[in-house]
């Protein structure tokens, strides 16, 4: 069960959601609104260092460190 990044085109607030299936309908928590697209996002593992991105070239969408070990 993924959490994903979503945006709502009525008001532009990013939220996240655990979404449990296909045909789960999701809605803005700030609007309720229901005209919501899913974003792009990065993977990251966890290790004993903290996190990885995926890839391991380039940090979270919302910052420009190359390590996510900084944010989280």
């Amino acid at each position: 069960m993924p959490i994903y990044e979503f945006k709502c085109e009525d008001c532009c607030h990013e939220f996240e959601r655990l979404v449990f299936g296909r045909d789960e309908v999701v809605e803005c928590p700030k609007c309720r609104g229901k005209d919501v697209h899913r974003l792009m996002s990065t993977c990251a593992f966890k290790t004993d260092s903290g996190f990885t991105p995926a890839s391991g070239s380039f940090g979270c969408s919302s910052c420009s460190s190359s390590s996510c070990a900084g944010c989280h």
